[in-house]
């Protein structure tokens, strides 16, 4: 994880969110090793803290190396368009309030005050099969 990001994902990443409408504000709480964001939702929605990974394959180690800013929960953004991550790492959601996923789950679970239980609508047409 780090910060090797073009400059276009951080843009797209940025206007998608700010024209959720559920989101006030966002916050850049970046530190020299992570972009990481901290979205203000309306309503009384908890913040949800965002870190964008710029891994091409988002695994298990990459989690438990996860920094401190998402220790309350949070979202781990697979920021590059052709990344992917290990379904293992998604076991822990529940227990921690981390989710991982690309820019649509993120925009999905904004919508949810537990951020973290959101699943994508066709992940559930297919466990209900």
């Amino acid at each position: 994880m780090g910060k090797d990001l073009h400059p276009s994902i951080l843009r797209f990443f940025k206007s998608r969110v700010e024209l959720h409408q559920d989101v006030a504000s966002i916050i850049d709480i970046s530190t020299r090793e992570y972009y990481i964001f901290r979205i203000i939702r309306r309503a009384g929605m908890s913040d949800v803290v965002v870190l964008l990974t710029d891994c091409y394959h988002f695994s298990e180690f990459d989690y438990y190396s996860k920094p401190a800013e998402l220790n309350n929960g949070g979202f781990i953004l697979i920021a590059r368009p052709e990344a992917t991550f290990s379904e293992e790492t998604q076991q822990h959601k529940s227990e921690d309030k981390v989710i991982i996923g690309k820019i649509g789950i993120l925009l999905g679970a904004l919508r949810k005050d537990d951020y973290w239980t959101y699943e994508k609508l066709v992940q559930k047409q297919q466990s209900s099969k």
